[in-house]
């Protein structure tokens, strides 16, 4: 059971509390946080697309590639985001957000002037340094900005963050790739020789400067729900919010283990994508991000307007249980889609599924992150949802890729059974996922009730 003392003790300082920011100044933060997310995921994005000339250039295996495109990034994320979530729980967070943005963004271009392994692998941990607390500073901002009815709406603005970033990577990845292609390779006084790929890099690192004048633009929104003991002190730490994690399991337990086989799933398609199209169809990178990119820009935002209609048809219904009930649906849903579609015939057929069941996770997604934020005190929320990200980045980003490099290389033997690795993984980790939301509807049911007992708007 949770804590209903601490709980009640929130509510009522939230009861007291001044009236919630106007909703057009909790929009626009929303949309310019989403477009930091999309430039991040741009960032991400264009790696997939460059995974066969890196790899020919720096003459890597399978196993190595796998490393560059999810441990490095994940590395930092371990050690540097559950850490320092403390400060998104305690300082200004807009310019706590400005400073990341700052760091990948470098991190980005230095992977362009990478000529070895290891100068590469430094460059993608100064990306995962650079990324590691802004999901956490963005959440945090949106649960102070959005009231709880309209919290995913919030998230859903922003997770439009995660699919336009992948959707621009693909599409604009692609222009640059086929731009660049054709360039002799370039040499430059002190960097010595730049490739095609390397020139990707540091256009896309340098898309960040003006993301940076965005995110000053925006207002650091009052922290919420803060009893006199929190405003007075520094705050719970990280041993503090783990034990109030461990004390509610029941709660928390279901989302962070779904999320961490999920997200193993989506890492490592998101990595191998590239090489998963061309090895099994033939697809040059240029193409793959074309349509890609473009089914991926079609689907955003109609499979998020979804998002908000079917969170809102279930919240009019009286569901106690809206979020978790929603993130159920949408990856059970989706779950034949993710198994089926690397099998199929053709790269239409693949890419169709592949759409299919990303709208479904999408029509999911941000319940999953509301539903966390709602149950979670606020001086936690950014310890909490650094947390999350941690089985984000260090389950998924950490293993994803190189599971799927794993099952090649190990289970069916062969680089070209690439399309067997994806079906295998989603057979596996898919199905257990969606069993486990399931068994978090009740126990996030019988929280909520205990919230609204209290006097809480939720």
């Amino acid at each position: 059971m949770l804590d209903t003392a601490a709980a009640g003790s929130r509510v009522q300082s939230q009861i007291n509390e001044e009236p919630w920011p106007p909703l057009r100044q909790a929009y626009r933060a929303a949309w310019v946080l989403a477009i930091v997310q999309m430039c991040a995921q741009f960032n991400n994005g264009v790696m997939t697309l460059l995974v066969e000339p890196v790899k020919r250039d720096l003459a890597l295996t399978d196993l190595q590639m796998s490393y560059l495109l999810g441990f490095s990034v994940a590395l930092f994320h371990v050690l540097v985001g559950v850490p320092g979530a403390i400060l998104v729980d305690r300082y200004n967070r807009k310019w706590l957000m400005t400073i990341s943005v700052g760091v990948w963004s470098a991190a980005t271009s230095a992977c362009g002037l990478a000529h070895s392994y290891w100068q590469f692998f430094a460059a993608r941990v100064g990306i995962g340094v650079g990324e590691s607390i802004s999901g956490p500073l963005a959440y945090s901002m949106l649960a102070d900005y959005f009231p709880p009815s309209k919290l995913p709406r919030g998230i859903a603005i922003y997770n439009v963050g995660f699919q336009g970033g992948t959707a621009l990577s693909l599409l604009l990845g692609a222009l640059m790739i086929y731009v660049f292609s054709s360039l002799p390779t370039i040499e430059v006084p002190l960097l010595g020789e730049l490739r095609d790929w390397q020139i990707v890099f540091i256009l896309t690192g340098l898309l960040g400067l003006p993301i940076l004048m965005l995110v000053a633009g925006i207002a650091e929104p009052r922290r919420r729900g803060l009893g006199p003991a929190m405003t007075t002190s520094g705050g719970p730490n990280l041993i503090d919010v783990l034990a109030y994690l461990v004390r509610n399991w029941r709660v928390y337990g279901p989302i962070f283990l779904g999320l961490s086989l999920t997200s193993m799933h989506m890492f490592g398609v998101a990595a191998w994508s590239g090489a998963f199209f061309s090895r099994t169809y033939g697809w040059n990178p240029a193409t793959i991000g074309l349509y890609s990119g473009l089914l991926n820009l079609a689907l955003a935002l109609p499979s998020l307007a979804a998002a908000v209609w079917v969170n809102d048809l279930f919240h009019k219904r009286g569901h106690a249980d809206t979020n978790m009930r929603v993130l159920a649906i949408g990856f059970s849903a989706a779950a034949p889609f993710m198994i089926l579609g690397p099998l199929m015939p053709s790269p239409w057929l693949a890419l169709a599924m592949s759409g299919i069941g990303s709208a479904l996770m999408l029509l999911a997604a941000p319940s999953l992150n509301a539903a966390l934020q709602i149950v979670t005190p606020n001086r936690m929320r950014g310890q909490m949802t650094a947390l999350y990200m941690f089985v984000m980045f260090a389950v998924g980003g950490g293993f994803g890729p190189t599971f799927f490099a794993l099952l090649t290389q190990h289970l069916w033997g062969d680089e070209a059974l690439l399309n067997y690795t994806f079906a295998t993984s989603g057979a596996v980790l898919f199905p257990a996922a969606a069993l486990l939301y399931w068994y978090g509807v009740k126990p996030y049911r019988e929280r909520i009730l205990e919230m609204r007992a209290a006097g809480a708007p939720v």
